[in-house]
């Protein structure tokens, strides 16, 4: 067995292209996005103490049971979207999400709700979550 060295880790691809839900007017919404590492934002104080509950149910695998409770309790609501923007402020790589406010542009609710599903589980999740999209 070989030690992985430097160079191989940095060679690992960091981020990915995809296509996010369109602009309420159609235009496409392509970005390159990186999956953010949920312990770090938790660690590092990026993840407000007001949220920090949120995203200890989402760190442990819990989104889905979190997006129930949102649809029905006005305050796990806005913890919810309050966690989707830094999500998005630690997912979007190109356009940054601070680009994209300092633009006045806002992202659309399929569109932080993709980024938290991409958060979550990678291209794969963006798969299902297009395929629920189209059939709603």
């Amino acid at each position: 067995m070989q030690i992985t060295s430097l160079e191989q880790l940095q060679a690992i691809k960091q981020t990915e292209i995809v296509e996010l839900p369109s602009f309420e007017d159609g235009t496409p919404f392509v970005v390159e996005i990186k999956k953010p590492n949920m312990m770090q934002l938790m660690t590092s104080g990026k993840i407000p103490n007001t949220l920090l509950s949120v995203a200890t149910e989402m760190f442990n695998g819990k989104t889905g049971q979190v997006m129930g409770k949102a649809s029905e309790d006005i305050k796990t609501l806005k913890e919810l979207v309050g966690m989707m923007e830094v999500l998005a402020e630690a997912s979007l790589v190109k356009p940054s999400y601070k680009d994209i406010k300092k633009a006045n542009v806002e992202l659309t609710e399929n569109q932080l709700m993709a980024i938290l599903m991409y958060s979550q589980g990678g291209v794969k999740s963006l798969e299902n979550f297009r395929n629920k999209q189209t059939n709603n």
